[in-house]
C-alpha cells in the first residue's frame, strides 16, 4: 500500500472516531402523553448536549407489562405514586442517592408527607394529577359538577370514562361516600364493591367508551359532550376553546403523584438524574407548569408563576374538594387482583360475570 492510501485509511479512522465521540448521548424517558414542555426538553438538550426521546404510555398498567416483558431501554420512568412498590418488588428501580438530586429541598411537603419511605427513595414526585370533568357549556344544558352526570340519558353515548379500573372504582366509591379503605374492608368490602359496580354499570350504559387518550380531541371537536379526565389534559382544551370548561366533582375525587425515577436497566444514570434535578429546579418547574397545566409539588415555584397561572383552580384546587378527595391507594397483589375481577364485570357490562 502506497503512503498516499495509508494516509487516507488514517484519515478516515480519524474522522471515525471523532464521530463516535461527537454522537451525542440520548436519554430515553417513558412518560404520559403531553407531560413535560417541549422547551424545558430543548433547555435539558442544550446544556446537557444530549438528545431526549420521548415514549408515551397511557395507564400504569401499560408502562408496567412493558416493562415486565422486557422492555428495559428507558432511563427515566413516570409511575403514578401507587405503582412505586410494586416496581421495586419487581425490580424494575434504581435506589436513589439523594446527593445527586440537590433540588430535593424545594419539594412540597404536604405532598411528601403522604408518602412513604420505599416510595421517596425510589423516586421523585412530579406532577399532582387529578381526575375531574370536561364537559361543553354550551351543548350541556343543567351541567352539575357530580360523577353522576354519567346517569344522564339525554347525554347517552356523547360521554366517556378513563380506561383505569382504579379511577373508575374511585369515582364510583366516591359517590358512594366510601373510602378506599372501605372497600377492602374483609367484613364489608364485597357488599361496597357489588354497590359500586353497580353504579359503574349505570354509567356504563351511556358512555361511548372507556378512553385515556382520545377523550381529550373528541371533547375538543364536540363529538364528546362530558368526559371524565386528568385536570392536566383538561385544562390544555379548555385554554383553547370557550366553549369547554372543567370541574372538579363536588363528591371528590381519588388523587394521585405522578413520580419520576430511574430505570434499573438505565444505561445513562448520570444523565437520568440531572434530568430528575433540572424539572425541580424552581425556574424549571414554573416553566413546566406554565406548559403542562399540573401542579409540581416545588414550594419555591409558586412566587415564580404568572398570575394567571398562580390563580388557575384547575392547577391549584379548592381545599374544600381536596378535603373529600384522597391519595390513590397502593393495592397488594391480592387486593388488586380482586379490583381487577370487579372492572372486567364493569368493562363486560354485567355484574353477574
Amino acid at each position: 500500500m502506497t503512503k498516499k492510501s495509508w494516509l487516507a485509511v488514517i484519515l478516515a479512522l480519524c474522522a471515525f472516531t471523532m464521530v463516535g465521540c461527537n454522537r451525542k448521548k440520548v436519554l430515553h424517558v417513558y412518560i404520559w402523553a403531553d407531560y413535560i414542555s417541549p422547551e424545558l426538553v430543548h433547555k435539558f438538550e442544550e446544556e446537557f448536549n444530549c438528545r431526549v426521546q420521548q415514549d408515551i404510555f397511557d395507564s400504569n398498567e401499560m408502562m408496567f407489562a412493558k416493562l415486565q416483558a422486557g422492555g428495559a431501554g428507558y432511563d427515566v420512568l413516570c409511575p403514578s405514586h401507587y405503582f412505586i412498590h410494586k416496581m421495586v418488588g419487581s425490580n424494575m428501580l434504581l435506589k436513589l442517592d439523594k446527593s445527586k438530586l440537590p433540588n430535593l429541598v424545594h419539594l412540597d411537603e404536604q405532598v411528601t408527607s403522604k408518602m412513604d419511605d420505599t416510595v421517596l427513595d425510589y423516586s421523585v414526585p412530579y406532577f399532582m394529577s387529578y381526575t375531574g370533568l370536561g364537559y361543553n357549556k354550551k351543548l350541556v344544558k343543567d351541567f352539575e359538577p357530580s360523577w353522576n352526570i354519567f346517569k344522564r340519558e339525554d347525554l347517552k353515548d356523547r360521554m366517556t370514562l378513563l380506561d383505569d379500573f382504579s379511577e373508575i372504582i374511585g369515582a364510583a366509591a366516591k359517590q358512594l361516600g366510601y373510602t378506599a379503605e372501605e372497600l377492602d374492608d374483609p367484613d364489608g368490602g364485597d357488599a361496597k364493591m357489588d354497590e359500586v359496580v353497580k353504579l359503574a354499570l349505570e354509567w356504563r350504559k351511556n358512555i361511548i367508551k372507556f378512553d385515556n387518550e382520545q377523550y381529550k380531541n373528541g371533547l375538543a371537536t364536540g363529538e364528546f359532550l362530558v368526559v371524565m379526565g386528568y385536570f392536566s389534559d383538561l385544562s390544555q382544551i379548555v385554554a383553547e376553546n370557550e366553549d369547554l370548561a372543567l370541574a372538579m366533582p363536588r363528591e371528590g375525587c381519588m388523587m394521585s403523584c405522578d413520580m419520576l425515577a430511574i430505570s434499573a436497566h438505565s444505561k445513562e444514570p448520570d444523565l437520568a438524574y440531572a434530568f430528575i434535578n433540572f424539572v425541580h429546579e424552581p425556574t424549571n418547574a414554573a416553566i413546566n407548569i406554565a406548559e403542562v397545566y399540573a401542579y409540581c409539588p416545588n414550594r419555591d415555584v409558586i412566587s415564580l408563576l404568572d398570575d394567571d397561572v398562580r390563580n388557575d383552580d384547575s392547577i391549584f384546587v379548592d381545599e374544600e374538594i381536596i378535603s373529600r378527595s384522597e391519595f390513590m391507594p397502593e393495592l397488594s397483589a391480592e387486593q388488586e387482583e380482586r379490583h381487577l375481577d370487579y372492572w372486567q364485570k364493569i368493562k363486560a357490562g354485567d355484574a353477574s360475570k
